[in-house]
Formats: C-alpha cells, structure tokens, sequence
C-alpha cells in the first residue's frame, strides 16, 4: 500500500486540469494515488473529471464553493495514507516527481510537513503572466507541499479565516514551525509552474475585491504571526509590507515589463512586438491595482497602525 496520497484542490481551471490529469496518469498513476477536491467548479471541470476521474488511482470529491482552505481541509479529512502532497492544477509534474514523492516519508520520518521545489518554464517571463519560482525553500506554497496528515488534522489544517486562495499556506507553514519544529527542503521534489496568461477584463472588473481579501490576508497573517511573520516576508510586520505595496507595487510590474521588451537576450522582434499588448495590459492593472490597496490601507489605517513588530 501507498503511504502518500497526491492531493488537487481545483477551481474553475478546466483547461488546466485536463493537462494535469494527463501528466499524473501518464507518470504517476501507478506510484501515487490521488484525490480532487473540486471546490464547486462552475466551469466544464465537472465534465473533465467525468471523462477522467474513471482511472481506480483517482479519487473525485465534489463540494459547494468555499474556499482553497476549506478545499484542501477536505483533502486531508479524506486522506487513506499517513502522508498526502498538494499541488495546484497549474503545475506540471513528471516522473522524477512521482518517484521522488513515493519515497519521501521514508527520507524524512520525523517530519510533519517536507518543502519542494517551484520551477518557472525556462526563459524569460512573458508580461501579464502569472507564475511561482520557488528554488531554495522558504515560500512553502501549496504548489509542492507534503505533509503528515495526523500532525496537521491536530493543528486544525488550514486557517479557513483565509477566504482567498493566498497566505493561507504561509500561515500553516509557520504554524508548524512554531509549535513542531523544522519544515526541510526537498530539491529533487520539483514542480514546473508554466508562465500563466492572466484576463484582462477579468483583472479590471475585481480589482478591488481581490486586493481588499489580499490585504485582509496580510493583516490576517501578522496577527497570527508576529513573532515568526518576518522569516517568509521582506518586512518585519504586515505593515511594512503593505505600506511597500502601497509604494512600488507598479514599478515593479513597470520594471518586470520594460525588461522583458528592452533587455531579455534572445527575442526576435515580433516577440517583442506581441509582447506590448500583454505589457500595456499589466502596466494599467497594476496601477489600478495599486489605487485600490492605497484606498483599501486608507480605509484599514487604524487597524494597519497597530500591524506593527514591537
């Protein structure tokens, strides 16, 4: 029998769920088993579970929309094997993976949660993309996380407080390291996470709510964390880091942009020319983007004043 199962939260991503399930049942159904949580899909993600969800490797849980957290809770309640890893249907995975995930509760018994690695696709980042690079440890994000399942059902899983899909994996991650200790790093456990188109349109319409959950993430995590929130930020309290954002949020998507079209080595001119649009696309997000976190820190300033380390 297994003794880690392989386990996808999904939402809304048929497309991207179909490659994932094509890449485990071609390199990993026969070493891993795995389970879906679909969070309440209103896509065609139902369908593609349907066609693919047959395979006696792979388990399919359908539930109301709440939550990643909520998601990933179920997951481990339903968990047959002592050790279960999460991944998001963004990620590509290959054999090395499967091999290495088999056989990692034996290198790290003692254990209660193992780090792998997140790899970008080779080559520059392509503007209004989104993407996770996670070489060295440290970010401890849900694309490559495995952890043991008894040990975490007794923290109480994943904060359900966290209604985005954002620093709800940071906040177990910190959790574990300050109640049971260190959380290793496993290189040769290795994720690819492809450069993402983001839309447009989609972008505009929920800029404010999805930097207002953002925020209230943030501020959610210090809270919980002040002693330990500066080992996974830049800032030492939550309010260092949203004043930052506040800051420089569009000069680092400016920045990222220009350097693409101007200083990437390699690109042949009609790249560059198609990446304009994509970049012009990000530049008007990220201003927006930045408004709506300076009207929302505007709005939270009482509560952000007290978000500091002592």
């Amino acid at each position: 029998m297994p003794s880690i199962t392989l386990a996808l939260a999904t939402y809304n991503q048929a497309p991207l769920l179909r490659i994932f399930l094509d890449h485990y049942l071609r390199e990993g159904a026969s070493r891993v088993p795995l389970i879906v949580v679909d969070d309440g899909s209103e896509d065609a993600t139902p369908d593609v579970l349907r066609e693919m969800g047959s395979h006696p490797g792979i388990t399919v849980h359908r539930l109301a929309h709440v939550s990643a957290a909520h998601a990933r809770n179920h997951a481990l309640r339903a968990c047959p094997t002592p050790w279960i890893a999460f991944s998001d249907t963004d990620c590509l995975l290959d054999g090395r993976y499967f091999e290495t995930l088999a056989g990692l509760p034996a290198r790290f018994p003692e254990a209660a949660a193992v780090e792998g690695a997140v790899r970008p696709t080779p080559g520059p980042k392509p503007p209004f993309t989104h993407s996770l690079h996670n070489p060295s440890g440290g970010t401890y994000a849900t694309a490559n996380m495995v952890f043991k399942v008894e040990d975490i059902l007794a923290l109480g899983g994943f904060d359900e407080g966290f209604t985005v899909n954002f620093r709800e994996d940071t906040d177990l991650a910190l959790t574990i390291l300050d109640r049971l200790g260190p959380i290793p790093f496993c290189p040769d456990l290795a994720v690819e996470h492809p450069h993402i188109p983001r839309s447009f349109l989609k972008a505009l319409r929920t800029a404010y709510s999805s930097q207002d959950r953002v925020v209230r993430a943030e501020m959610r995590l210090y809270r919980k964390h002040p002693a330990s929130y500066g080992r996974v930020r830049h800032y030492p309290d939550a309010r260092g880091t949203l004043f930052a954002w506040c800051r420089k949020y569009f000069a680092l998507y400016l920045k990222e942009c220009l350097r693409y079209l101007f200083k990437t080595p390699g690109l042949t001119v009609s790249e560059r020319l198609r990446g304009v649009v994509p970049a012009g696309q990000a530049m008007i997000v990220a201003f927006l983007e930045q408004l709506c976190i300076g009207a929302i820190c505007v709005l939270q300033m009482g509560e952000i004043a007290r978000l500091k380390s002592p």
